[in-house]
């Protein structure tokens, strides 16, 4: 496994510009394609607004990490965060019949990558989000 990113950014949603653009550069690197680069952006920004505003609601001096790793054409991010204790119960879309505002995150990460399911937490994390996508 080659890792292509590991960085620690502010649990701000005015970081999320900055994250995109180090995530699609990443990507290239990895060799995916624009469609895919853009789904595995799109996806990670969910997850991570998900964080900022359910794990840490928006509290002031919280951090979380982005690891972005490739193995034999499959990109795997792992974010790691210690807000509030998330599940796989927690990644549960919301009904598309359903009129509200938000709640949508979720579903997009499930049909733009392949996998998505919460780790065991290393060491120093209270959470551990996987998404994983093969490469094209």
């Amino acid at each position: 496994m080659k890792t292509l990113l590991d960085q620690t950014f502010r649990a701000t949603s005015d970081i999320l510009s900055e994250l995109r653009a180090t995530l699609r550069e990443a990507c290239q690197r990895a060799g995916c394609g624009e469609e895919c680069n853009e789904q595995v952006v799109l996806a990670i920004n969910e997850a991570c607004m998900n964080i900022i505003q359910h794990g840490y609601a928006f509290a002031d001096g919280q951090y979380f990490s982005l690891r972005l790793s490739v193995d034999d054409a499959v990109l795997v991010v792992h974010l790691l965060d210690n807000g509030l204790p998330a599940s796989d119960a927690d990644l549960r879309p919301r009904a598309l019949d359903e009129l509200r505002p938000g709640g949508l995150g979720v579903r997009f990460m499930r049909e733009l990558m392949d996998g998505v399911a919460y780790q065991p937490a290393p060491e120093g994390f209270t959470n551990c989000l996987q998404l994983s996508k093969r490469i094209y």
